[in-house]
């Protein structure tokens, strides 16, 4: 009887260990594309940095063309084009409207081509004030909200037609008369009829009620 109790001990202990060890690699299965992701959980992704928010904050794109925004709690040196394999965690985006990744490691696979990158500015020329952003149609600044590309990094300019109680969120009205709403990434102080150039990334409103521009840097325009 003591012999059976304990073969029947070590063997639930050597299951138990490949069940830990199964668990595991569940964890940190490598996804081949965006769609495949589950809705929470860590995850490894590879793709293409497609758009730079800042140097924390990128957007990544699988080799289908869909996009996900990745959050780095460290400083990343990255450039758009670069191949590049993310760790980390699922999490919803501000207000529930989609996924993004909470990176834990970001590794360049491969680099872009150096010779495609913008050549830096000389040390007497100011630096930038505003990020630069190419749109989905150009590197040009819009102004009509009807010729918004359905995806990608977007700056126009409009004005404010109403703000959301919570600061973090507004309808901004285009040239053409056509509004949008955009969400921040912070609370921002303005008000209705002031004319603003928002920076941020085109996403499919909850429900597919239309687009909408998230993650938006807001300057006030005189």
């Amino acid at each position: 009887m003591l012999i059976k109790s304990t073969t029947a001990l070590v063997t639930a202990g050597f299951m138990l260990a490949v069940s830990s060890v199964a668990s595991a690699d569940d964890q940190s299965k490598e996804y081949a594309s965006i769609a495949q992701l589950p809705e929470a959980g860590s995850v490894t992704l590879t793709g293409t940095v497609e758009g730079i928010s800042s140097n924390k904050e990128f957007t990544l794109r699988d080799a289908s063309g869909k996009t996900i925004e990745i959050d780095s709690k460290f400083q990343l040196t990255l450039h758009e084009g670069d191949r590049v394999k993310v760790v980390g965690v699922l999490d919803d985006k501000a207000l529930g409207l989609g996924k993004e990744i909470d990176a834990t490691s970001v590794t360049v696979i491969d680099a872009a081509d150096e010779s495609a990158r913008p050549e830096p500015q000389d040390a007497e020329d100011p630096a930038p004030t505003e990020p630069s952003v190419k749109g989905g149609a150009g590197d040009d600044e819009m102004k009509k909200v009807d010729a918004l590309p359905d995806e990608g990094p977007v700056t126009i300019t409009g004005t404010i037609e109403s703000v959301a109680d919570d600061k973090m969120s507004f309808t901004l009205k285009g040239e053409s008369g056509e509004t949008i709403d955009v969400h921040t990434k912070e609370a921002v102080t303005v008000t209705a009829g002031q004319k603003v150039k928002v920076t941020g990334v085109m996403d499919s409103e909850v429900a597919g009620l239309g687009e909408q521009i998230v993650s938006a840097k807001v300057v006030m325009v005189s």
